[in-house]
C-alpha cells in the first residue's frame, strides 16, 4: 500500500470505526408476486428498509438479486411505472431484495447502513453471498459496505449502472456557492460533497482501492452516454445536466455522458467496462435514468449475474482519469447581478442553460445599444423542483449583452468556440490528492486567445466546504487568490500551508472580450509534521448585519504589528476595494462599509483581513 493510501486509510478507520452504526434503524417489508403489485406502489418515502420479494419456483439453483437504489429515490426508482425490474427477475426465477437506504445521505452512509442489511439478507435466504444490482452512488455504497465494512465475502458479484466511481462535475458544480442551491433543485442532500470528482480521486479511490480485501474483478460496470436520449419523465432534467457535463469535459471526445455520470467515471478500476467504447456504441446510448429501467437494461446484465468471474475478463484496460480541467463556459447568475454576457468575434454559436425555481420565467437579451430579442425557451420541469430552459442563440454580433428576467436564475453560457479556459493543480497534470504542509501549483492557460492583452485577470476562489471525509464543516472556510499578471497566455499560483479538508475550487479569467469560469477542487491529507497552517493566527473577523441591504459594520482584530490590509472581492474573485489597515496597530477595530455608496449590487461578496503572513476571509451576501 502506498505512503497516501495508508494515510487515509488510518484516517477512516479512525472516523469510521463501527460496521454495525445503521443496524437498528431500518425496516423489513414482504412485496407480493408483481402481478398483484399495485401500480401506485411506490415504497418509503423517507424510511430505510429492507423489501424482500416474493419466491418464484424453481429459484434455489440462482443468485439472490439485490437492488441498490441512488442518491435519492429510495428504492422508488425500481417500481416507476412502466419499470418491470420486480416482475423480470421474478419471471426468470430469481429471489429479489430492494433495499432503501437514504435520500441523499452519500456513500458512507449509505455504505454503513449496506453491510448490515446485507447480513440480514443472506441470513433470510440462507445463502452465502447475493449479486448486487446498483444504479448511480449504489455502486458507491456497495463497495463501501464491502471493502470498508468488510462484507466482500457475503458479495458474489457487482452489477453497476452508471455508477460515477470517479464523481461528476454536476456534483463539484453543486458544491460552489454559485450553484449550491442544484443540491435541491435535483433533490441531493450532503452526498454531493462525496460525488465530486475531486473527492472521489483525492480521497475514496485512493482509500477504496487500496484495501488489502479490495477486489475489483466482482464490478461488471454499465456506463453510457446518451444524455439527451432518455425515455422518462425525467428527459428535461437529464436534458440539463447532461449539457452542463458536455461543457466541463465529458463531451464525445471524452466517451460522452448520461446526465448524471461521465462515461469514463462509469467503470471501477480493475472493473469490466461491459459497454465500450462509449460516445458512438449505439448499445450504451441511454440516459442515467433509463439505466435502472428493466426494458433497457435486463437482456444486458442477466448473463452476468451467473458464470465464473474469470470467464468474463479477457482483458480490462486501465483507466487514467488525471484530465486537465476545460471550460469555454461563463457563469450567470440574477442574484449575484452577473447577467453580462460577453461575445467575442468569431463566435457563432452559443448555448444558455439557465435554472430557476419559478415556473413563469420570461428571458429578454438586451444588446449594448438598447434593443431587445425575447429569448424562445425549451422550459420543463425538474426531477424534484424548479425548472430548467435551454436557449440556443445563433448569429449574435460581438459585443456586450444583458440577460434579464422576470424570475431568479442561475445559468451557465456554453460557447462552441473563443477562448478556452484550462486548470490543473499541477503543472503537468491534475492532482487531486495532496499531504497538509505540500505546495500545490495552480496553472491556467487560456487557448484560442486571438489577441491576449495584459488586462487579463485570473482569479482562484477556494472554498473549504467539508473535512477529509466529506462531513460539513460548521463554518465554511474562503480563500481567495489573484494570480499575478502574465504577458502570454498561462497565469500560475503557488498556494502553501492550507489545513487538511476537502476544497472545491472556482477558477475565473476575465478581459474586456471575454469572462470564463472552470470548477475543480482537490482534498489535503493529515500529516503530523505538516507546517503552518494559513488559519494558525486566528484572525477574528465578523460583520453585522449579514447579509447585507445597504452598509455592514466590520469587526476584526489584528495580532501583530505587520503589514494589514482588508480587501472585498466579488463574486468573481475580483478585487472591489481595499484598505490599509497597518496603521491601527494591534487589537480589536471596527469600520463600516457603506455598499449603497459604492453602487455594489446584489450578491455574494468576499471580506479579506490579512495581517503579516495570516488571513481569514468571510463570506457575505447583499441583498435587495
Amino acid at each position: 500500500m502506498k505512503p497516501l493510501n495508508l494515510l487515509v486509510f488510518i484516517v477512516f478507520s479512525l472516523l469510521f470505526n463501527s460496521n454495525n452504526a445503521f443496524s437498528q434503524v431500518y425496516g423489513t417489508a414482504n412485496l407480493p408476486e408483481p402481478e398483484n403489485m399495485s401500480p401506485l406502489f411506490i415504497g418509503s418515502l423517507t424510511s430505510s428498509k429492507i423489501y424482500y420479494g416474493a419466491t418464484p419456483a424453481n429459484s434455489q439453483n440462482k443468485p439472490v438479486l439485490v437492488f441498490v437504489h441512488g442518491f435519492t429515490d429510495l428504492a422508488n426508482l425500481w417500481f416507476l411505472p412502466g419499470n418491470e425490474m420486480y416482475d423480470r427477475a421474478y419471471d426468470n426465477n430469481y429471489r429479489t431484495v430492494f433495499v432503501a437506504l437514504t435520500r441523499g445521505k452519500g456513500m458512507w452512509d449509505n455504505g454503513a447502513l449496506l453491510a448490515p442489511m446485507l447480513e440480514d439478507i443472506t441470513a433470510h435466504y440462507e445463502v452465502d453471498d447475493v449479486v448486487i444490482v446498483a444504479h448511480s452512488n449504489g455502486g458507491k455504497s456497495s463497495e463501501v459496505a464491502m471493502f470498508h465494512h468488510d462484507k466482500y465475502d457475503l458479495v458474489d458479484r457487482v452489477i453497476s449502472l452508471g455508477t460515477p466511481f470517479f464523481g461528476t462535475e454536476v456534483a463539484d458544480l453543486a458544491e460552489t456557492f454559485w450553484f449550491s442551491w442544484l443540491v435541491g433543485f435535483l433533490g441531493l442532500d450532503g452526498g454531493t460533497a462525496t460525488s465530486t470528482t475531486y473527492y472521489m480521486g483525492g480521497v475514496a479511490r485512493p482509500y477504496l482501492d487500496g484495501q488489502a480485501d479490495n477486489q475489483p474483478d466482482k464490478f461488471f460496470n454499465f456506463g453510457a452516454w446518451g444524455w439527451n436520449s432518455g425515455t422518462t419523465v425525467f428527459v428535461p432534467t437529464m436534458l440539463v445536466t447532461g449539457a452542463l457535463l458536455n461543457t466541463y469535459g465529458a463531451g464525445a471526445s471524452a466517451g460522452g455522458n448520461d446526465g448524471v455520470t461521465p462515461y469514463r467515471s462509469s467503470t471501477r478500476p480493475g472493473g469490466l467496462a461491459v459497454w465500450n467504447p462509449g460516445y458512438g456504441n449505439p448499445v450504451s446510448k441511454h440516459d442515467h435514468i433509463d439505466m435502472a429501467m428493466e426494458y433497457i437494461v435486463w437482456d444486458a446484465i442477466e448473463p452476468y449475474f451467473t458464470g465464473a468471474l474469470g470467464t468474463f475478463r479477457s482483458s480490462i484496460e486501465p483507466v487514467n482519469h488525471k484530465t486537465i480541467v476545460s471550460s469555454n463556459a461563463q457563469y450567470l447568475s440574477s442574484q449575484n447581478q452577473m447577467t453580462t454576457l460577453l461575445i467575442e468575434e468569431g463566435l457563432t454559436d452559443v448555448s444558455i442553460h439557465l435554472l430557476h425555481l419559478e415556473a413563469a420565467a420570461d428571458f429578454q437579451l438586451i444588446a449594448s445599444d438598447g434593443t431587445s430579442q425575447k429569448l424562445k425557451v425549451l422550459q420543463s420541469e425538474s426531477m424534484y423542483s424548479g425548472f430548467a430552459s435551454t436557449v440556443n442563440l445563433r448569429g449574435l454580433k460581438p459585443g456586450t449583452y444583458h440577460l434579464e428576467s422576470n424570475v431568479d436564475f442561475g445559468g451557465i453560457v456554453s460557447f462552441e468556440n473563443g477562448v478556452e479556459l484550462q486548470y490543473s493543480n499541477d503543472l503537468d497534470d491534475k492532482k487531486l490528492a495532496y499531504q497538509e504542509g505540500e505546495s500545490i501549483n495552480m496553472k491556467v492557460e487560456l487557448l484560442n486567445t486571438k489577441d491576449l492583452q495584459k488586462d487579463t485577470k485570473v482569479s482562484a476562489i477556494v472554498t473549504q466546504k467539508n473535512d477529509i471525509h466529506g462531513t460539513p464543516l460548521a463554518n465554511e472556510k474562503v480563500h481567495i487568490f489573484e494570480f499575478p499578471a502574465s504577458a502570454t497566455n498561462e497565469f500560475q499560483y503557488q498556494v502553501n500551508h492550507l489545513p487538511a479538508g476537502v476544497y472545491n475550487v472556482v477558477i475565473h479569467a476575465s478581459q474586456k472580450d471575454f469572462i470564463r469560469t472552470a470548477v475543480s477542487g482537490f482534498a489535503i491529507h493529515p500529516k503530523e509534521t505538516a507546517g503552518p497552517s494559513m488559519e494558525k493566527g486566528n484572525l477574528h473577523l465578523a460583520a453585522f448585519p449579514n447579509p447585507i441591504r445597504s452598509s455592514t459594520n466590520i469587526e476584526f482584530e489584528l495580532l501583530s504589528e505587520d503589514a494589514a490590509s482588508l480587501n472585498i472581492y466579488d463574486a468573481y474573485g475580483r478585487l472591489m476595494m481595499s484598505r490599509d489597515l497597518s496603521d491601527l496597530g494591534i487589537g480589536k477595530h471596527a469600520l463600516s462599509i457603506d455598499f449603497e455608496e459604492r453602487q455594489w449590487g446584489v450578491g455574494h461578496y468576499f471580506i479579506e483581513v490579512r495581517n503579516g503572513g495570516d488571513k481569514v476571509v468571510l463570506p457575505v451576501v447583499k441583498v435587495e
